[in-house]
C-alpha cells in the first residue's frame, strides 16, 4: 500500500472512531451495548446491571443477516397496534436502529429523540404512509 492510502485510511478511521465516541457521550444505551461487547464487559458479565439492554439479550446472527424485525410484514399481517407492541418491547436505541435499517429518518431528527413513545409513533405513521404507497399498485 502506497503512503497516500496509508494516510486516507487512517483520516476515515479517525473520522469513524470521532463519530463513535459521540455517539458512546450521546447515548447510554448504546455505550452499554458496546461495553457488553468487549473483553471488558465480559469481566463484568457476573454482576447485574440495573436495566438490561434489549439489543444485547438478541441471539447471536452470522454477518449479512438481520437481527431486525421486519415492520412491514409485521404492519400487513398483523396491523398496527401488533407492531406497536412489539416495538414497546424495544429499548430506544435498538428503536433507533430499526429506523435507520429502514430509511425512515431522512432528515436525521428521529436519531437524536430519546423518548420511546415517540419514536414508536413516528415509525408507525411512517410504515402506515409507505403501506399506503404499495396499496395503488395491488389491484
Amino acid at each position: 500500500m502506497s503512503k497516500s492510502n496509508d494516510a486516507a485510511l487512517r483520516k476515515q478511521l479517525a473520522s469513524m472512531l470521532v463519530k463513535i465516541a459521540e455517539r458512546i457521550e450521546q447515548d447510554e444505551e448504546f455505550a452499554r451495548w458496546l461495553l457488553e461487547g468487549t473483553i471488558w464487559g465480559a469481566a463484568n458479565k457476573g454482576s447485574k446491571s440495573k436495566k438490561p439492554s434489549t439489543a444485547s439479550e438478541l441471539p447471536y446472527t452470522p454477518a449479512g443477516k438481520s437481527p431486525l424485525p421486519d415492520i412491514y410484514d409485521i404492519f400487513s399481517k398483523d396491523g398496527a397496534e401488533a407492531l406497536r407492541e412489539l416495538l414497546n418491547t424495544y429499548e430506544v436505541g435498538f428503536l433507533i436502529e430499526i429506523v435507520l435499517a429502514n430509511g425512515l429518518d431522512p432528515v436525521r431528527k428521529v436519531r437524536k429523540w430519546k423518548t420511546k413513545h415517540k419514536i414508536i409513533a413516528y415509525m408507525l405513521e411512517a410504515v402506515a404512509k409507505q403501506m399506503a404507497k404499495g396499496k395503488a399498485f395491488v389491484k
